[in-house]
This record gives C-alpha cells, sequence and structure tokens, in this order.
C-alpha cells in the first residue's frame, strides 16, 4: 500500500524529452511496491508498472530510462536494467549500486508508494545472434545487464570482468557463479588494471567473440578504442556504453 509520505519523480524534460519524443518513446509511471537492501551499496526495488511489460519483446538486457528531478526541477535521466520481469502481474525488480548522484540518492530513500516518471524505447538484445564467446567487462553499476544476459543465454561461454567500487563488492554483490568449462569471473580493484587485463583476455578470447564493455565514462572510452584500434576487433562486435560517470 502507498504510504502517506510517497514522493513522485516527475522532472521537466526539456531538449530530452523531446528527442525521445520523436524517436516514438513511449513514456510510463513506475510505482515502488517493495524493497530490499543487498548491501551496504546496493538497493533492489521491487517496481509494477503494467505498460512497461505489456506489449514489449523482454530481450535480454530490456531496460528503462527513468526521470529524476535535480534541483530546481530539470530532469536527470538514467538507464536501468528491468530484472525479474513477470508479465502476468506487471512486476518487477531495478537495481541501484549506490554511489554519488541523483539516482542513487532517490533509491537510497525510496520506499513502498514512491513513484518514477519512465521512458520506454525499444531497442535489441546484447548479443543477437549468439556469438562464439562474451567478453563482459563492468562494475556493481552494469552488473545487472551482465547477469540479465548470462542468466537468459546460459549456453553462452563468456569471460567475466568485474572491477570492485568498494572493497566488500565481490563477497555481497549478486555476482555471475563461475562455471568451468563455460564462465570465467574475474575481480579487480578500482585502479585502472581492468583495462589491461580486459585486452589480455580479447587477445587471447575466440574468434567472433563480442565485447560488451560497461565502467565508468572515461575507461569505458578507452578500453573500447583501444579494441577496435590496438586489436582490430570489429566495431560491431564492441558494444560500449558508460553506466555511470565521475
Amino acid at each position: 500500500m502507498p504510504t502517506t509520505n510517497s514522493r513522485t519523480s516527475s522532472p521537466r524534460r526539456g531538449v530530452n524529452g523531446v528527442i525521445l519524443k520523436a524517436f516514438r518513446a513511449r513514456d510510463t509511471r513506475v510505482s515502488v511496491i517493495g524493497r530490499e537492501e543487498v548491501s551496504e551499496h546496493f538497493v533492489r526495488l521491487r517496481c509494477r508498472g503494467d505498460e512497461v511489460l505489456a506489449a514489449e519483446d523482454l530481450y535480454p538486457t530490456y531496460w528503462l530510462r527513468l526521470w529524476f528531478t535535480e534541483p530546481g526541477g530539470k530532469g536527470h535521466q538514467r538507464g536501468y536494467t528491468v530484472v525479474d520481469p513477470d508479465p502476468a502481474t506487471g512486476e518487477f525488480s531495478l537495481e541501484f549500486y549506490l554511489h554519488p548522484g541523483i539516482a542513487s540518492a532517490w533509491a537510497q530513500r525510496a520506499t513502498p508508494g514512491d513513484e518514477m516518471e519512465a521512458t520506454i524505447l525499444n531497442g535489441r538484445p546484447l548479443v543477437d545472434p549468439l556469438p562464439d564467446h562474451l567478453v563482459a567487462v563492468g562494475d556493481g553499476a552494469s552488473l545487472p545487464a551482465i547477469l540479465d544476459t548470462l542468466r537468459r543465454t546460459p549456453d553462452l561461454p563468456a569471460t567475466v570482468l568485474l572491477e570492485r567500487g568498494y572493497p566488500d563488492d565481490e563477497s555481497v554483490l549478486p555476482a555471475p557463479r563461475p562455471r568451468a568449462g563455460q564462465v570465467d569471473v574475474r575481480w579487480f580493484d578500482r585502479d585502472g588494471s581492468i583495462v589491461d587485463a580486459a585486452l589480455d583476455a580479447a587477445a587471447s578470447a575466440p574468434a567472433g567473440s563480442v565485447y560488451f564493455v560497461s565502467l565508468e565514462g572515461e575507461p569505458t572510452r578507452r578500453l573500447s578504442s583501444a579494441l577496435r584500434k590496438r586489436l582490430g576487433v570489429p566495431k560491431e562486435r564492441v558494444h560500449a556504453l558508460a553506466y555511470w560517470k565521475r
């Protein structure tokens, strides 16, 4: 049941909103119905939004743009992977890796009854068709997308490189489980070493591998550029998206 002090994030969208409308994006509203604090820095919100799941193909890494309100009322949008969707009930989860920022601040205080405005813009699966191998490079912010891909393509061999944003990430985050001969999971400190490790992994990866690069802005750009320019990976096999910025 909604609480008496529920909050609704309903900002002014400005130019970004106009651009999304031009691409036939659909607007909807998401209600928080439950909250789980997975760790001090990772919050899972169970949500309901009938229009979110109604007529869409729920491809792996299906996501929403959520709108948060900056001081002064301006809109601030961030993309979040839809986790454990249930089309029959319209329920799904959204997972927030907490770091300084408007979206994290909102999620830290979110309780059942709170609402967020959201935009749906049809996308495509991260790995379609399935490659011979996936190399995924991310952190807590992109972990939901990586997990969703592995969960829904269980026969896809993968190398997963994850960067710790907090010392306990490896022990508390819902990271993918290693599977002998199928999924290799490695952790790195946030010291830049993950970029060199990813390039080493790419150099020995099977031909036809696809690369999902999803770190903070600067290392995402650096790694995706090095994959294409230094190792000659075709750009259509490098899916690079910065999941947050400092």
